[in-house]
């Protein structure tokens, strides 16, 4: 879908699932009508720059965003006013995020800080620092109670959301060079899900942070952004070699054929009901995929994976009983 004149950098689903929203290297947010494909109402104009990272409030009456111009702006879904300007970071936004329950908003830096906010009157209610660079991505738990933060250090850091206290960090990357681009929450909780410029994507133990599983994706240059279905049952990872990628995380296997863009990959996001995805980069469109079919086809190969394994074991118990009971045949005849 066109509309936006330069690269595409963020995108997100409303809860509701019928629209999507972009933001822009041009300036502005669009938001999309998933079904029709068109633009719905007039772009959303106030950034002063580049527009890095765009996130939607639970009621889907809100938009935050935030940009090279140092602003976080939240918006009036209805209206496409401002309600809100943000301002307290000294270099440029790269990450917004609301909190599960729509009442702060988290923001990370290039001025290698995170910042909580109250989204109901916009004032600061904790800054986050410790970072020793930029922090590109910022994710509440799901019960809202920490933040983790994604930097170019290397490193993911845990905070509690109350008083700023760190909780956790995480070694990602040893090396300086391959920082982490993006961090998700699974949504019961349990783990970190985190990717980055050496093109895999790591699962952690959000309470002790060690590493369960590394993936090695098969992607050919680094991992620019990482989404979570809403069951928590796979991500896509977008990335600079032009395609996405789909990836069960229970198997840790890619889930069909790599989905190919015609340019750099910047972002990607799921639907809450896991059937649609929208990806966006430096062509300039937003495009949307229909992956239930590639879902389904998913869950049957596991469902007969799992018939395979259950009928092997029976198997194997039969041929253990029999020959259990031919050496105690044997046994009982010498």
């Amino acid at each position: 879908m066109r509309g936006h004149t330069s690269v595409v950098n963020g995108v997100a689903f409303f809860n509701d699932g019928r629209r999507v929203v972009t933001c822009s290297r041009d300036k502005t947010l669009r938001i999309w009508d998933v079904q029709k494909g068109t633009l719905v109402g007039e772009p959303f104009k106030g950034h002063q720059g580049s527009v890095f990272s765009v996130t939607v409030s639970p009621n889907n009456e809100r938009i935050a965003s935030g940009g090279y111009d140092r602003t976080i702006v939240i918006w009036d879904v209805e209206s496409t006013h401002i309600i809100f300007k943000l301002l307290k970071h000294t270099s440029e936004v790269s990450c917004v995020c609301f909190s599960p329950d729509g009442k702060k908003l988290a923001s990370g830096s290039d001025d290698r800080t995170a910042v909580i906010w109250d989204a109901g009157t916009g004032t600061v209610l904790v800054t986050l620092k410790g970072h020793r660079g930029w922090v590109w991505s910022v994710a509440f738990s799901p019960d809202g109670t920490r933040l983790a933060s994604g930097s170019f250090d290397g490193t993911i850091r845990v905070w509690r959301t109350d008083n700023a206290k760190l909780l956790l960090t995480i070694e990602a990357q040893r090396h300086f060079v391959t920082g982490v681009e993006t961090v998700v929450w699974s949504p019961h909780d349990q783990q970190l899900i985190s990717a980055s410029w050496d093109k895999t994507v790591k699962f952690w133990d959000s309470s002790t942070g060690h590493l369960i599983r590394r993936l090695h994706t098969g992607h050919t240059n680094w991992i620019c952004s990482l989404s979570i279905s809403s069951d928590g049952f796979f991500i896509a990872t977008a990335s600079n070699d032009q395609t996405v990628r789909l990836w069960d995380t229970k198997t840790y296997q890619q889930i069909g054929q790599p989905l190919e863009h015609s340019n750099i990959v910047e972002c990607v996001a799921i639907s809450t009901n896991g059937t649609l995805l929208a990806s966006g980069g430096c062509n300039e469109k937003l495009c949307l995929w229909s992956i239930g079919n590639t879902l389904q086809r998913r869950d049957g190969q596991e469902g007969y994976k799992e018939e395979l394994e259950v009928e092997q074991q029976t198997r194997a118990s039969e041929i253990v009983s029999i020959q259990f009971l031919l050496l105690f045949h044997c046994i009982s005849h010498t």
